[in-house]
């Protein structure tokens, strides 16, 4: 069996039409293997597979398939299980890997052995991957510091990891409907690992009419997960003895701002629960009590105008 360096890991649900652009510019990169995670699609992507082993070579091509559909995070955390490679990239079937980027991600870890992972941009595009006016490119360097934990800087197929360092971050969250790579990436940051941002384009993420891991819609379920993942991040911080009011604050605002969403789209017992989250967050801090009990108090409708304001900038 060949050599394998680096593992990309790609669920899948009913995506067969998306997966030979996904597949083609992986197999540019030699010692690369290709971990397609079918999460139990209806569509033609078991035949799709088939007909890329066939091209590819099945050491390749390597296809799993789970039962039902059970979600990307556990799609991830499965194929992580069967990689090879000694360097992880995490991808969407609908996006499309730029070779050369993740070539120049790899050789970063390679000449730095002391980094742990390395990202770079993604640039955002329509459904035929012609790039978005007046939409900046994801990715970009940040400081150490712990209010950037809650940052987001890089798209999830954006970094190169050491498979030994994601086996100390651990595995996807299974218990996230949302937000799964922003809590991901807090984790990642908050284990102490040594990362560097390479001024490479890395990919495309592909804008479509498809349904996506993330959201645009509101969905009650979404914010749930947005709560659940801002208190893995304050309870990983605190852990990580690097948890401030700067992050706190950050959190608390994320919070909040879920809290006006669901006021808006009377979830009455939805709001109450993101603006406690929030007012637990910043336990302590003067401004941000008087906010969250100011808010606590005002009517749905104060909410729904907040709201479509803070949408129209």
């Amino acid at each position: 069996m060949p050599e394998v360096k680096i593992s990309v890991i790609c669920p899948s649900y009913n995506r067969a039409t998306f997966l030979e652009e996904c597949v083609r510019p992986v197999m540019a990169l030699p010692e690369t293997e290709f971990i397609l995670v079918d999460d139990g699609s209806t569509d033609d992507t078991i035949q799709t597979a088939n007909s890329l082993q066939k091209r590819y070579g099945g050491e390749r091509i390597v296809y799993e398939r789970l039962d039902g559909n059970q979600g990307a995070q556990i799609a991830r955390n499965r194929g992580m299980v069967i990689a090879r490679g000694e360097l992880i990239l995490f991808c969407d079937s609908d996006d499309v890997l730029i070779a050369s980027g993740v070539k120049e991600l790899a050789d970063t870890l390679t000449q730095h052995p002391n980094l742990v992972y390395a990202y770079g941009k993604v640039v955002i595009t329509d459904s035929a991957l012609i790039p978005l006016q007046g939409i900046s490119e994801i990715g970009s360097p940040f400081e150490d510091s712990p209010v950037e934990f809650a940052g987001y800087h890089w798209h999830t197929m954006g970094a190169l990891y050491r498979k030994s360092y994601l086996e100390k971050v651990g595995p996807w969250n299974p218990a996230l409907t949302g937000s799964q790579d922003w809590e991901y990436q807090a984790r990642v940051k908050m284990a102490g690992g040594i990362g560097r941002f390479v001024n490479a384009l890395v990919g495309s993420w592909r804008q479509h009419e498809g349904g996506r891991v993330g959201t645009r819609k509101f969905r009650p379920d979404y914010v749930k997960s947005v709560v659940t993942a801002c208190n893995v991040i304050i309870e990983g911080a605190e852990r990580a003895r690097h948890s401030d009011i700067s992050l706190r604050r950050r959190l608390a605002r994320k919070l909040i701002i879920h809290a006006l969403e669901s006021g808006a789209h009377t979830e009455i017992s939805l709001r109450r629960h993101c603006l406690a989250e929030a007012a637990t967050a910043v336990s302590g801090d003067k401004k941000y009590s008087i906010i969250t009990k100011g808010l606590q108090i005002t009517p749905p409708w104060f909410d729904g105008m907040i709201w479509n304001h803070l949408i129209e900038k």
